[in-house]
């Protein structure tokens, strides 16, 4: 297993449970996918986090960006 979410980059750590290349946030219990508005929104929300000043639009289009980068949603 990767280090990393292929979906959103975060740390694959002993404590969440094992789904394959993805994190809790991005699968369901089987380490299935969630769809990608669904991930994307999280990141979306995530980002926000760090700076709450910035219009709900302005960071879905951010996270769509972050989202290019990532194994699981490049090419798509």
């Amino acid at each position: 297993m990767n280090a990393f979410c292929h979906s959103c980059g975060t740390p694959l750590t002993k404590g969440q449970p094992a789904r394959g290349h993805y994190c809790q946030y991005c699968s369901d219990e089987a380490g299935n996918l969630h769809p990608r508005k669904l991930v994307q929104k999280g990141i979306a929300e995530w980002l926000q986090s760090w700076a709450p000043d910035g219009s709900t639009a302005d960071f879905m289009e951010r996270a769509a960006l972050y989202m290019q980068a990532m194994p699981a949603w490049a090419g798509r």
